[in-house]
């Protein structure tokens, strides 16, 4: 008969959660690092013309995202078959070793191409393994909190390329320079992770029935024939790819919606509070949810993605600064504050897939998401009220796709 001696929850669970945390926020920051230097970035590599530097520039950000796409379900496969310490390793000495690689011949836009190429086969390999940590090291009531944790990485690692790349531009230093800076500080937090990182405690810190996982073969079978599982997808699907359209195109959106009065730079802030706003969401949203007493995961998405809805709509009735900082800051600490609440939703109910493999199907949707919106903007021609409205409608349809969603736990002895 199983006993609690059976189980535990060690004190390191923490250092590696840190240790995963510091190599998330860093291939994030990687990501944006021409977000908001996109003219300075492509005269420094001699663009001469804007239409010309600007696709060049966005190729970069798109060949991440393409790389989530292609090898998401690789990723996922490495996790079963090399275990959480190598595969994810393996992204963080890749991603130390390109950024490294990316500052020494930065002065050459086709080395920080090829580089990125190496970034983007890095990612999936690091943001698609939070519930692996979670799921290993960190019992139920913890596990929303630490995929929290994760999402938190992301989006500070992405505020930081939206603010420090112009701060150190401005202090003088070339593209260059700001890339083998950048390049250092991967290499020294893959180092980290490297030295820091566990595979998984001693003893799992809930009863073997929970801690049980299939392998990626059955995982994945398993995973699709779950209708809740699959309606998470297409949520993620929708939600993930509204985001990436949104910050994608925030700078000529907020303008649009402020008639102008909002600018480069005003636009650039609302987006840093959108962020800050789902880091301080992902904690509270996580917290409430690992500590309700049934361990309830869908009353708290539905709550925060109808107020989170909300936020989307005073975009399209508000036209101040003021107006679009109190739309992001609703729209940011509920919608994807609720995020880490979704993960953990689709986990437990794709449950006895891994986290890593049930995770990574919602990565993968997201980004092949964002791909399909942004290719879906495009054709509506700047109409950015249009594109607005139709990611408020999206929004709107998953809250009400939430209403009609069933719940269920993991079996418990």
């Amino acid at each position: 008969m199983e006993t609690k001696e059976t189980y535990r929850v060690y004190g390191y669970r923490w250092v590696v959660l840190a240790s995963y945390l510091l190599i998330t926020a860093m291939i994030q920051l990687l990501w944006a690092t021409f977000f908001s230097v996109t003219t300075a970035a492509w005269k420094f590599y001699g663009f001469t013309e804007a239409a010309k530097g600007e696709n060049a520039i966005s190729l970069l950000s798109i060949i991440f995202m393409a790389g989530m796409i292609v090898l998401s379900i690789p990723s996922m496969a490495a996790f079963e078959k090399w275990g959480f310490k190598k595969a994810v390793g393996f992204g963080a000495v890749l991603m130390g070793a390109c950024g490294v690689l990316r500052g020494v011949f930065g002065a050459s836009y086709g080395a920080v191409v090829a580089m990125t190429v190496g970034f983007s086969v890095a990612q999936p390999f690091i943001l698609n393994a939070p519930g692996l940590v979670a799921g290993r090291w960190f019992p139920e009531n913890e596990r929303a909190t630490a995929n929290g944790a994760g999402l938190l990485a992301n989006y500070l690692g992405m505020a930081a390329g939206l603010l420090l790349t112009p701060v150190l531009l401005e202090k003088g230093m070339s593209v260059r320079a700001v890339l083998i800076v950048y390049g250092i500080a991967s290499a020294v937090s893959a180092l980290l992770f490297v030295l820091l990182a566990r595979e998984q405690p001693p003893t799992p810190p809930c009863s073997a029935r929970e801690a049980a996982r299939a392998d990626f073969g059955e995982g994945f079978r398993t995973a699709m024939k779950k209708r809740t599982f699959l309606v998470c997808v297409l949520i993620f699907f929708c939600l993930l790819g509204v985001f990436n359209t949104f910050f994608t195109m925030i700078e000529p959106l907020i303008g649009s919606m402020t008639r102008g009065a909002v600018g480069a730079t005003g636009a650039g802030v609302v987006g840093v509070v959108v962020l800050f706003a789902g880091i301080a969401g992902s904690l509270v949203v996580s917290m409430l949810s690992d500590r309700d007493r049934r361990r309830r995961r869908l009353p708290y998405l539905i709550v925060c993605n109808l107020i989170g809805l909300g936020g989307l709509a005073l975009f399209l009735l508000l036209r101040t600064f003021a107006g679009m900082l109190l739309a992001g800051a609703l729209y940011g600490f509920f919608t994807i504050g609720s995020a880490p609440v979704l993960l953990t939703y689709a986990a437990e109910e794709a449950y006895p897939t891994s986290e890593g493999t049930s995770e990574g199907l919602l990565m993968f949707a997201g980004n092949v998401g964002g791909v399909v919106l942004l290719g879906a903007a495009s054709l509506l021609s700047g109409r950015h009220t249009a594109i607005m409205v139709c990611m408020a409608v999206l929004s709107a349809l998953c809250v009400v796709r939430m209403f009609f969603t069933k719940e269920t736990k993991l079996e418990k002895k």
